[in-house]
């Protein structure tokens, strides 16, 4: 910081004399310029640097899932059965007719598997994961006889990453309506609930369908995608 100061000064080098004075003059120093802070060395600049902060901002939350949401079915038919992607979960589904007494009925094979490694849980009651909805048809009527399901229990199979799962069931319940020859079953094979968790369990509704014609011998069940996936 510099300041400078003008003294007085005169003309010569006499000294004057009180009469004779030399008429002072004085010459104002410029104004002291205000102080200014030196750059800081590196090393003070370190010292003063401010850390940056390890907050961050929170993350948005994850959208709820809409449980009306529609689900996006894929089938493919292949010559061992019909196979059916859900929910990050594959199906295999067969069909098989299956005699009861004089009369037939059908048996519904599924193995599951998780598509995408995630484990996923079924609704699982007493008489397992699937759903029935059939309707059976006497030879030369368009009426059909509906034949309705029910769930009694809330069990559940857990379908693990890695760890596929079998499950079947058979129609008719046992003691139930068997089909006579010339008789057709037409039949809607749903899941009563398939989620991520317990929580978001939800069901499958029109899986497959499964169709049966009894003629003399022993008939043929076909397993195929429902009329609303075509």
């Amino acid at each position: 910081m510099l300041s400078s100061s003008l003294a007085g000064c005169g003309g010569g080098t006499k000294e004057p004399s009180t009469a004779e004075a030399a008429p002072s003059v004085t010459v104002e120093a410029p104004a002291e310029p205000p102080p200014v802070d030196p750059a800081p060395s590196s090393e003070e600049a370190a010292d003063t640097a401010v850390a940056p902060s390890d907050d961050k901002p929170a993350p948005a939350p994850a959208p709820a899932k809409d449980p009306n949401a529609p689900r996006e079915v894929k089938y493919v038919v292949a010559p061992e059965g019909l196979k059916v992607e859900v929910a990050g979960v594959r199906f295999l589904v067969a069909a098989e007719a299956k005699q009861i007494a004089q009369g037939w009925g059908a048996k519904i094979s599924i193995k599951a598997e998780s598509a995408d490694g995630k484990a996923h849980v079924l609704l699982s009651p007493k008489n397992g994961p699937i759903a029935f909805a059939a309707a059976v048809f006497k030879k030369g009527s368009t009426e059909a006889e509906r034949i309705p399901d029910a769930r009694d229990g809330e069990g559940e199979l857990t379908i693990g990453a890695g760890s596929p799962v079998s499950f079947s069931r058979d129609f008719p319940n046992k003691g139930g309506r068997v089909l006579a020859i010339g008789e057709t079953l037409d039949m809607e094979v749903a899941l009563w609930g398939l989620g991520d968790s317990k929580e978001d369990r939800r069901p499958v509704k029109q899986f497959v369908h499964v169709k049966m014609k009894v003629d003399k011998g022993k008939p043929k069940a076909i397993v195929e995608p429902p009329p609303t996936a075509k």
